[in-house]
């Protein structure tokens, strides 16, 4: 699990009490509270999003000040545009020099200089017949500190800044531990917007993520036998067969790469389709499809009748929830 994605200059809060955690962007403010939280699992307290409309950045971060619950730690997870996130192989030093190895390798990806960018590492596992690899996290130095002044001027105490894979990453270790029997090899796709994220985890480990396009909407539609021949020459049919080659594409990179590690389960999350699209993978996947059941693992205010995680955008907040205040 990434551990922290502040640089050195940067201050922590971290102290004990509610969680809260936010993305923000320049038109938004997303949030969720959770009074309770560990890798478990979380009660969560409220959640929203504001946006800024027609206001002006101070105004709308004054507007949004008064609205956000108070919390003891703060995490901000980035948006998708504010970090780029890599696999390499490890570089071939000793520990206490492979953050500024890694920093040089992984800058070859961006523009700039390496100290233009705030960097955290994650290692995955390798065998003898197989190196070492690294997750890779860079974000600008601009970013992290916009994001920092940001939750300054929201009077949040930011404790860590996390991604949206590693917090999918918590997702699917909580709901796996809820669980009588783990499998060893387990991934969680979940889709929005057009896009999927599929996260590979073995032992609760993050060792593969990949996105690409993948259109829920075509593949939630049932095709019964009767319109299969003129649903199957559609445009929505074709969009639908694309997105199932993407997926292809990536259990079949994850088969390439680790050979040694099948995976065993696939968990799915795209809300109010996610029973129908589970229903057109299982004949592609060949393996344990299922959806992921956060309701087993988040608990809901009586106040609230429609849980977070029905808007994808809710996820990656969620997960962060379940990051382990210890590991900061």
């Amino acid at each position: 699990m990434i551990k922290r994605l502040l640089p050195d200059w940067a201050g922590s809060g971290g102290t004990k009490g509610n969680t809260l955690a936010l993305t923000l962007t320049d038109h938004s403010v997303r949030y969720v509270l959770a009074s309770e939280s560990d890798e478990q699992g979380a009660t969560l307290a409220a959640w929203g999003t504001e946006l800024r409309g027609n206001q002006t950045r101070d105004a709308f971060m004054k507007r949004t000040k008064a609205l956000l619950p108070a919390a003891g730690r703060v995490i901000a997870v980035l948006d998708v545009a504010d970090y780029q996130i890599m696999q390499i192989e490890s570089p071939n030093v000793p520990p206490e020099e492979l953050a500024s190895a890694v920093r040089w390798r992984a800058t070859e990806f961006v523009d700039g200089s390496p100290h233009d960018y705030t960097l955290d590492v994650l290692a995955v596992s390798g065998t003898p017949a197989r190196p070492a690899n690294v997750i890779a996290v860079l974000a600008h130095n601009d970013i992290v500190r916009a994001r920092m002044l940001d939750c300054q001027a929201l009077g949040c105490a930011l404790a860590v800044i996390d991604v949206v894979e590693t917090a999918q990453r918590n997702l699917l270790h909580a709901v796996l531990l809820a669980e009588s029997a783990t499998p060893r090899v387990a991934a969680l796709l979940v889709t929005t917007a057009g896009r999927a994220l599929m996260i590979i985890a073995v032992q609760g480990q993050l060792y593969f993520f990949r996105r690409f396009e993948f259109d829920a909407d075509t593949l939630a539609v049932a095709v019964n036998e009767t319109q299969a021949a003129l649903v199957g020459s559609s445009a929505s049919e074709e969009m639908a067969s694309r997105s199932l080659t993407q997926l292809h594409r990536s259990l079949d990179l994850w088969d390439d790469s680790y050979p040694d590690l099948p995976l065993g389960t696939l968990l799915v999350e795209a809300g109010p389709k996610t029973a129908a699209i589970i229903n057109r993978l299982k004949p592609e996947t060949g393996f344990d499809t299922r959806p992921l059941a956060l309701s087993a693992i988040f608990k809901l205010p009586p106040s609230k009748a429609s849980p977070p995680w029905l808007d994808s955008a809710y996820l990656p907040l969620l997960g962060a929830l379940l990051r382990p205040a210890e590991v900061e």
